[in-house]
């Protein structure tokens, strides 16, 4: 007889790998298999994915009891509405992933280095290249006690000369990443009249970018929030959430029942005044839970 899911992070390795699967197969119902369109991600990226059982043995940079916070550091100068999804940003991070969260004062950008920034057109900006704050900025603003450290800046990104941009970028060992606000209002047309477009989008992305922290790799499995994206219509069809294989993975690296993190998520949608999307999460919980009674009768 399995123990009921609460009690997942006391039972031995074996037996809380097999609840974790059994607990993902009973919210398979809510996701969408991953279809790659015209432009998309993974047309242009071939990636494998990575499942449950290879995430395990990928020995994966984890949470300690002394490093267990994840810190918030914007860099840059915001708008009301920006600072407005950035504090949201906090409140969702810490629901998603179980861990304490902190929300540091705003720093200016300063005197980025010639040979790490470019001007690029169309239109005119100057981009900053992500190493700058992977390799030399974050890493020493990284606090002894931090799970992550993740950075938000209202400058424009690019990893590489050969990309024209990125939406963020993370170290999937050195628990830094960074993620731009930039182009998070481009395409919401007045026509569109989606208030929450700008927090959906900052969401999706802050979520994905500190799943990379964890050492995730992008889902290929199905239509998931830790997807890779090559443009905003397809990080706007992603879900909020991740997907079974992606739940059961920050479950097992957070020591995080499924069941609680749902009805966490739940009420933050509640609050945020989206019932349906409350109510997909608190189904989801029912699902799990529906599991758990009756492993225990």
């Amino acid at each position: 007889m399995s123990p009921p899911a609460a009690n997942v992070s006391s039972v031995k390795h074996e037996e809380r790998v097999a609840i974790l699967k059994k607990q993902s197969d009973a919210v398979t119902k809510f996701f969408k298999p991953m279809q790659v369109r015209a432009g998309d991600w993974l047309e242009t990226h071939k990636e494998k994915g990575e499942t449950f059982e290879e995430y395990l043995r990928s020995d994966p940079t984890l949470p300690t009891d002394k490093r267990k916070t994840l810190y918030i550091q914007p860099i840059g100068k915001f708008s009301k509405a920006q600072t407005d999804v950035i504090k949201a940003s906090e409140e969702y991070m810490k629901a998603f992933y179980d861990l304490p969260v902190k929300l540091l004062p705003t720093k200016p950008l300063g005197r980025v280095p010639k040979d790490r920034q470019r001007v690029s057109d169309y239109p005119k900006r100057t981009q900053i290249r992500t190493n700058y704050f992977l390799e030399t900025l974050l890493p020493k603003l990284l606090p002894d006690d931090a799970a992550a450290l993740i950075a938000f800046t209202d400058s424009d990104l690019y990893p590489g000369e050969t990309w024209a941009f990125v939406f963020g970028q993370a170290s999937l060992v050195d628990r830094v990443g960074v993620w731009s606000l930039y182009r998070l209002p481009e395409m919401v047309l007045e026509a569109d009249n989606d208030p929450d477009r700008l927090l959906m989008r900052t969401l999706k992305i802050a979520m994905h970018e500190t799943g990379h922290m964890f050492s995730m790799r992008h889902c290929t499995k199905y239509e998931c929030l830790m997807s890779g994206t090559n443009h905003l219509s397809e990080t706007d069809r992603r879900p909020v959430d991740t997907c079974p294989e992606c739940t059961a993975k920050i479950a097992w690296a957070m020591k995080y029942d499924p069941k609680e993190r749902y009805e966490r998520l739940a009420k933050f949608w509640e609050k945020h005044k989206r019932p349906e999307i409350a109510k997909e999460f608190r189904d989801k919980a029912k699902a799990v839970s529906s599991l758990a009674a009756s492993a225990g009768r």
